[in-house]
């Protein structure tokens, strides 16, 4: 399949912001995308060269994509970086430098989708002496079988900056009309996708096959399944009622959630948003090694600790085990300990079905017995009325914990399901139960004063995953550190794009410059109000308003493990407004 075929669907992606528009671009590419490629597609038009716990990075630096443009068209270094001052995207100059230059003498052969994903691969595992050599080589030997709208599309995927406001759902969408006819299907896809993470595969298995063959997906190890969320309670009560009057309460702990997948003497960790993380703990990798449980998947928080009392530390410490370097002295200054708390399979049999309470069973009888002060069980009661559960939470915040999850004893494992089968309970040191929230950074307003150069404010959103859409509900301000500031400056830089993005609603809000959805903030607010100004939850309780966070500040968590997806849904701010109405 020829990549001026893929590029040109980009480019009609770009030139709206409608999902319905975007949706049928995609359909009408996967239809005529030959099978034995259709994975190829899917990941490309994720940006990526694999699902998310598989695909490596490229690390390709600007300054390297400069180089290779000047090979190709001739131009100076100096006056590339001038263009791209002015423009602001490398691949914007590269077709702005290739359509003012003669293409005859450009092209060699024909530039496939076959031969770009090969050799973006090969660009990935390229690494030691030599390699800067090499990766200019593969570039400049794409680009100079490109035409211009090729290289701009092809250095937006080298770069990593593709930005077409495609979604896994709105992928999902596509392929379940491209190859079923009916967007209903989406569950049967969405499902397969919770247990694999591989759109790819998906659209593969269903392209040669059918809906059956899809529904055959199941747990794998080394294929991290999507994790289950829990939803919130106004209060121990409330969360008790939804139990039916009895649970298992476990310490809400502010770490790092995680899967651990074993097999044998092979160890690997992820993330809850698919990270392969297993580099960053090699501890925790030795910790399994020389255990006897042959093949297992288990999930638990990493949490940083204090080495001289063991007690837990805040998530941001965690957060700087999170390097490529110095990882012995990382371990010394930030040691963790690792709560387990599920089980997803163990011996060759998937235990999501299992009621949670046999899961925690083989748990104890697996890991119960390990004489490591790193490892242990998630501190654990069964309860049945409401003194019990506000004794454990006051042992919990004493531990240092966040609150509780409380757990239906008879419930199964739903991967990437959010129900009320888990309840989060936190209780804040005011005695009341309420919560912070998890927001993703949608866009930003110059800053004046001191803050002239960087975002004064920064609007952010809530998540709707019935639709798919981000919508907002605050701009911030405060809580942050000037060096924190810089950094989220720096990170923000290349998420830019030209236009709001297609997934997000902000109504007549004004912005000076929209976001990729990506930077998860933890938010602490006053209350939750009503707002004619902000979407999250508009029409919910007042016609044209929605909700709106009051005094919104930073708590300095940049939430590094959380997927834009995994953000605080409309869902729950409804939830947290209501809760508030009974206090």
């Amino acid at each position: 399949m020829l990549f001026l075929e893929l590029a040109e669907t980009f480019k009609e992606m770009e030139t709206t912001s409608s999902r319905l528009a975007l949706t049928q671009f995609l359909v009408a590419l996967l239809k005529k995308t030959p099978v034995n490629i259709i994975d190829k597609i899917v990941y490309l038009i994720q940006g990526k060269l694999g699902p998310d716990h598989s695909s490596k990075e490229l690390g390709i630096a600007e300054k390297i994509v400069t180089r290779s443009l000047s090979l190709v068209t001739g131009v100076s270094l100096n006056d590339i970086q001038l263009e791209y001052n002015k423009i602001g995207d490398l691949g914007d100059v590269a077709f702005s430098l290739k359509y003012n230059k003669t293409q005859s003498t450009l092209f060699q052969e024909p530039l496939t989708v076959e031969k770009v994903f090969d050799t973006l691969i090969k660009i990935a595992n390229t690494s030691g002496p030599g390699s800067l050599d090499l990766k200019i080589r593969y570039i400049t030997s794409m680009l100079n079988n490109s035409s211009s709208l090729e290289a701009k599309y092809l250095l937006k995927l080298v770069l990593g900056n593709l930005r077409l406001g495609i979604a896994n759902y709105t992928l999902i969408d596509a392929i379940a009309l491209s190859f079923t006819g009916n967007k209903e299907n989406r569950r049967i896809l969405e499902n397969a996708f919770n247990l694999s993470s591989d759109l790819g595969n998906i659209a593969r298995i269903l392209a040669k096959g059918s809906l059956n063959d899809v529904q055959l997906i199941s747990v794998s190890l080394f294929v991290p399944v999507r994790p289950m969320l829990a939803e919130r309670a106004a209060d121990s009560r409330e969360a008790l009622k939804k139990m039916r009057g009895e649970c298992l309460a476990e310490y809400k702990i502010d770490g790092e959630r995680v899967q651990i997948h074993k097999k044998g003497k092979q160890i690997e960790l992820f993330t809850r948003s698919l990270e392969n993380i297993t580099f960053h703990f090699p501890e925790i990798v030795k910790m399994f090694a020389d255990q006897s449980a042959n093949n297992f998947i288990a999930e638990g928080e990493v949490v940083a600790i204090n080495p001289d009392n063991l007690r837990y530390l805040p998530f941001q410490s965690l957060m700087k085990r999170r390097r490529k370097h110095q990882i012995q002295q990382a371990m010394e200054t930030y040691p963790v300990l690792l709560n387990l708390f599920d089980l997803l399979y163990y011996d060759g049999q998937d235990t999501m079905g299992f009621a949670f309470f046999k899961r925690r069973g083989l748990l104890e009888n697996i890991f119960g017995n390990i004489k490591n002060e790193r490892l242990k069980l998630v501190d654990q009661i069964k309860a049945s009325n409401i003194e019990e559960i506000e004794k454990f939470m006051t042992k919990a915040l004493r531990n240092g914990c966040e609150g509780l999850m409380l757990k239906d004893p008879n419930s199964r494992y739903r991967a990437g399901a959010r129900e009320w089968a888990w309840i989060k309970l936190k209780k804040e040191y005011s005695g009341t139960i309420s919560d912070s929230v998890d927001l993703v950074i949608l866009g930003a307003l110059y800053g004046k004063g001191r803050r002239v150069g960087k975002y004064g404010a920064l609007l952010l959103g809530s998540y709707s995953k019935i639709d798919d859409t981000f919508y907002t509900i605050c701009k911030v301000g405060t809580g942050f550190k000037d060096n924190v500031l810089a950094t989220l400056y720096d990170k923000l830089s290349k998420l830019i794009i030209h236009k709001k993005h297609p997934r997000v609603e902000a109504g007549a809000l004004p912005m000076d410059v929209w976001f990729e959805p990506s930077i998860v903030l933890e938010i602490v607010t006053a209350e939750i109000t009503l707002s004619p100004v902000y979407t999250t939850g508009r029409n919910t309780i007042k016609p044209g308003y929605g909700f709106a966070l009051r005094f919104p500040k930073f708590t300095g968590n940049v939430r590094e493990d959380k997927s834009p997806e995994d953000s605080t849904t409309v869902n729950e701010v409804l939830q947290i407004y209501r809760n508030q109405l009974k206090q």
